[in-house]
């Protein structure tokens, strides 16, 4: 698609994919992090008596589902770091920032966050209900609805590590859903939110299946979920999210203090202005002090 078609096809669904936006050695240095943590954990588990293999044979797809299987346990998430120079290199790069660019305009920031993730194979709770990623911003707290980020442009990206597929659990979107406003919804107790309406009877979810190498853009009021890996192997991927930096970009009051509230609750950096932008190194410094 030109740029025009990839910001057309946004704004009419609230989400588009770009297609080989990503050379597969630019992923390298993620998938790199992610099996230093997986081998670290199985040789602590393993020299601790709590992992009959350390099952260093099996594929980068594999090891830690069964390892998880080994053990009997079923994370929601990625619960081994999410933090370093592989990840503020993820969230710069040129190809994501030119797009986020045409999205949000010329201030934007990183809200720091990443959502590492590994959806294991059966794993009910990995699997998303649907909601809208404001609806995660707002609610930290299970069961205490509250309304912070509606007035805000917040874009997220989601990057599949893996082939993203039906059968591992690829992302389903409802087009156009976008437009409806932040619904009603909540944090229950496994930490997943969940709407009060039956939102398909509004709009037909799609499926949303991706290569490595592709790149998917949605924003914060775009419905999305995702279901059941009912294959042997993780679905690895990872999803950050960009917004106009409260102090640089041209918002109205209410949008500030939306943007003054995602930059409150998390370590943003600056990763496009026409002024400074943000080093790793104080970024790195920022983290630390969180």
């Amino acid at each position: 698609m030109t740029d025009r078609e990839i910001i057309a096809v946004y704004e009419q669904n609230g989400f588009v994919v770009v297609d080989n936006i990503i050379d597969e050695s630019e992923l390298d240095p993620m998938r790199d992090f992610i099996k230093a943590r997986v081998d670290k954990y199985a040789r602590e588990q393993y020299a601790e008596g709590k992992l009959s293999s350390l099952y260093e044979d099996e594929p980068f797809t594999r090891r830690y589902a069964a390892i998880c299987n080994d053990q009997g346990i079923s994370p929601r998430g990625w619960n081994h770091g999410a933090f370093g120079r592989e990840f503020y290199d993820l969230y710069t790069l040129p190809s994501i920032i030119r797009i986020v660019n045409f999205m949000l305009g010329s201030e934007i920031s990183s809200d720091g966050r990443s959502g590492l993730r590994t959806k294991l194979p059966d794993s009910e709770v990995a699997s998303f209900p649907w909601h809208q990623d404001s609806q995660y911003y707002d609610q930290p707290t299970i069961g205490k609805k509250e309304r912070h980020t509606e007035p805000l442009h917040v874009v997220s990206v989601w990057l599949p590590l893996v082939e993203a597929t039906v059968e591992n659990g690829c992302l389903w979107f409802i087009p156009g859903s976008h437009r409806w406003g932040l619904l009603d919804g909540a944090r229950r107790e496994d930490s997943n939110v969940r709407m009060d309406e039956d939102v398909e009877t509004r709009g037909t979810p799609v499926p949303v299946p991706l290569e490595p190498g592709s790149a998917l853009f949605f924003s914060n009021l775009c419905i999305h979920g995702s279901k059941l890996n009912t294959t042997k192997d993780s679905r690895w991927s990872i999803d950050f999210r960009y917004f106009p930096t409260p102090d640089r970009a041209d918002l109205n009051p209410e949008q500030r203090k939306a943007a003054d509230y995602m930059a409150n609750r998390t370590w943003p950096f600056v990763v496009l202005s026409k002024g400074p932008k943000t080093s790793f190194e104080e970024w790195e410094a920022k983290y630390q002090r969180m």
